[in-house]
């Protein structure tokens, strides 16, 4: 182990880095603090800085050897340090860049030294990326789309430093030919690494794991391609067999990472997913990355549960398998007129994104997207699914407030029995119903809708029932026409009380409502309405919100049905309050309702203790 320069490392080999590691990762804060340690380097006039450690895998005489430029020289494999490699390749290619730009055609020379000879790079990255990095180096710009969160990262990397060395040169006019040139030789000569090769391959795994387990650590789906690449180069030695699985897992890591970056996704939750439907179903046993290296599923030495060649059977279905479910999870997660399957899939599919619990159902909807679009089951039943799901969400999370993974063994149960053909779809709707009714009894869910309550501390189910009664409207009085007032606008100050929660003493409120009756309906739902006027209606009398067509603001000038609907009332006391909720009631009653027929026994149910989940109340639970 010893401390090298860039220039000392980049001497005497090649580096690439190796598949089993994630993409390029580093972001805005690391891009900053990387920026500020350079420009002390050269302002503070600091003699070095250390920067972190580079640990290779050099085979030494069985190291594979390419030409650059006149040289021969080995490659090695970067083990630690890649991040740390990328970004000083990319900040130096920028300012070589600029020192050409203004003339100075010596720095032209040094670009071999550092970053690429002919169509080779200094530094090879990996997950598809190489290309994009050598168009990024050469000329600060990518050539093909970026479509992975890696050539994400590479090109806004890239346009960062960009956009400093273009500020810094403006500042600092003259000077600024002599800050780049400080700039060069603080990378190339005062940033210094601890440098370590390890010989023995065997020490790759521990090793990778042992550097990744400090600073940013890596999801478990990096960990697991790590995994898999390690199993392939100890267990497969033919080397047309090994470059085929390490080809498959390559190929399956960038169309996972690109459906993740294109849905913003989580990629634990989208490995979850996968373990769900390909492994075990019992929320338990989830345990990270580490599940996957247990003698069951992926072992890499001791075959008596599971043959090699079995091993190697399942890490094909998985992987092939794993692209699948993160294209199906990114449909689901953010779904769009493009990626949905037909107009009412993304009208329920967004309900259910709403209600704010969608993640019990994940694994669920992704069986279901998969069979659906295999043309395994129709589209009557997939949407029927969502239905189902949607009223699961209202009345077992928003409504009866149970905790967030309520459920979840047996939506997951559910889930890979789907998946793998064990349970059809149209069998499982019953069982959804009968589990809205185990959480939320029909006699509990009249018993609360019976009498006013404070629906208004409940925000979440507030918001969702009135947006959904304002569509119920639109569809039924206003000819299906868009609602006014999106979703995504909806706020507290978007939620207008018709008897105002503070009605001024000697106001006509408090002389046609008594104080009781003030307390108790002030905070009901028939009392509250969607609006966009709410600031401007303040503590005004009935008849002046009420208003008329042409007036403003005014429930009869408004473009929200309810406050149109509200407006068709001479006046508001307890009298139309009692009319406008039985009307509500009804409707929530009908638009709630579970369907009756054979559902899942109590009994089958698996104890919510056993539901390895989040364990707090739903806000938006029913007082």
């Amino acid at each position: 182990m010893n401390k090298k320069t860039l220039t000392s490392l980049f001497a005497e080999s090649l580096y690439q880095i190796p598949d089993y590691q994630r993409g390029y990762a580093w972001e805005e804060k690391q891009w900053k603090d990387f920026i500020q340690d350079i420009d002390a380097l050269v302002d503070d006039k600091v003699s070095s800085h250390y920067t972190g450690t580079v640990v290779v895998y050099d085979a030494g005489r069985r190291a594979e050897e390419r030409d650059y430029g006149t040289d021969r020289l080995r490659v090695v494999d970067v083990v630690d340090g890649q991040q740390r490699l990328t970004t000083s390749c990319l900040y130096l290619s920028v300012i070589i860049r600029a020192l050409c730009n203004k003339g100075e055609a010596a720095y032209e020379r040094k670009i071999p030294d550092y970053l690429y000879a002919g169509g080779l790079c200094k530094l090879t990255l990996n997950n598809d990326t190489s290309d994009i990095f050598y168009d990024l180096l050469k000329a600060g710009r990518a050539n093909t789309t970026a479509r992975s969160p890696h050539e994400k990262r590479l090109v806004a990397a890239s346009e960062r430093f960009q956009q400093h060395i273009d500020a810094q040169l403006a500042t600092r006019g003259d000077a600024g030919v002599a800050y780049l040139k400080d700039l060069y030789a603080a990378i190339t000569q005062k940033l210094h690494f601890t440098f370590y090769a390890i010989e023995e391959e065997c020490e790759i795994g521990m090793t990778f794991e042992l550097m990744n387990s400090r600073g940013k650590g890596l999801s478990v789906l990096e960990l697991l391609k790590n995994y898999l690449m390690h199993w392939v180069s100890r267990n497969e030695n033919e080397p047309a067999e090994r470059q085929a699985l390490t080809t498959l897992i390559n190929r399956s890591w960038k169309d996972t990472y690109t459906n993740l970056g294109a849905c913003g996704g989580n990629e634990d939750q989208c490995l979850r997913i996968a373990w769900t439907l390909y492994c075990t179903h019992t929320p338990s046993y989830w345990i990270g990355y580490e599940g996957f290296k247990g003698d069951d599923y992926i072992p890499l030495r001791n075959f008596a549960k599971r043959t090699k060649e079995d091993t190697k059977a399942f890490i094909v279905r998985f992987t092939e398998g794993l692209a699948e479910i993160s294209s199906h999870y990114a449909g689901i997660i953010r779904p769009t007129k493009e990626n949905t399957l037909s107009v009412n899939e993304l009208r329920w599919l967004t309900k259910v994104h709403h209600t704010g619990n969608i993640f019990n159902f994940l694994p669920l909807m992704v069986a279901a997207r998969k069979h659906r679009i295999d043309g395994n089951i129709s589209e009557a039943d997939h949407v029927a699914l969502l239905k189902a799901l949607e009223c699961y969400a209202y009345r077992v999370f928003l409504f009866e407030g149970r905790r967030s993974n309520a459920g979840q063994s047996t939506f997951y149960r559910w889930g890979a029995q789907v998946f793998n053909h064990l349970q059809a779809l149209p069998s499982v709707l019953p069982g959804i119903h009968g589990l809205i009714r185990y959480y939320a009894p029909e006699e509990s869910f009249n018993e609360k809708l019976a009498k006013p309550g404070n629906w208004y501390s409940a925000r979440n189910r507030l918001k969702y029932t009135l947006f959904e009664y304002e569509l119920y409207l639109l569809a039924t009085e206003g000819q299906g026409k868009d609602p006014h007032l999106a979703w995504e606008q909806l706020t507290d100050s978007t939620i207008e009380h018709i008897l105002p929660q503070t009605p001024a003493d000697g106001s006509h409120w408090k002389k046609m409502w008594r104080q009781d009756r003030i307390e108790t309906c002030t905070h009901d739902i028939a009392n509250l309405v969607l609006t966009q006027n709410n600031a401007s209606y303040s503590n005004f009398e009935f008849v002046r919100k009420k208003g008329k067509p042409g007036q403003s603001p005014s429930y009869s000038n408004s473009d929200i049905r309810q406050e149109r609907k509200i407006s068709c009332f001479a006046h508001w006391t307890h009298k139309e309050f009692l009319e406008r909720r039985s009307e509500l009631i009804a409707w929530i009653t009908d638009r709630w309702k579970t369907e009756v027929g054979q559902s899942t026994a109590v009994m089958d149910l698996v104890d919510e203790a056993e539901d390895n989940g989040i364990e707090h109340p739903v806000e938006g639970a029913m007082p």
